[in-house]
């Protein structure tokens, strides 16, 4: 008696790979992102490690006292900034 042999088994074909995106410019220049990098991660470790050791100290202070007045100057100024630069990084591409 013939044994029948199993029907070959077909090797699914890898998947192509996605097509690379297209690098994107950044919205900042180089020397802009350079020149708030500093300013910012000194913001962050005030906002992340609020209650740094010597507080106490006139620095401390004045921290402390400034935090509310930075929040409010964001709060009412930062949303607008972010919308006209964004308005004029939209109109910069689209108009090329």
């Amino acid at each position: 008696s013939a044994v029948a042999e199993p029907a070959p088994v077909a090797t699914p074909r890898p998947a192509a790979p996605a097509p690379a995106a297209a690098p994107v410019e950044s919205i900042l220049s180089e020397r802009t992102a350079e020149a708030t990098r500093g300013p910012l991660d000194a913001l962050s470790r005030m906002i992340v490690k609020p209650d740094v050791a010597g507080s106490d100290t006139l620095e401390g202070m004045v921290r402390e006292m400034l935090r509310p007045m930075l929040r409010d100057w964001l709060d009412a100024n930062l949303p607008a900034m972010v919308e006209t630069m964004v308005a004029r990084e939209i109109e910069r591409i689209t108009s090329k």
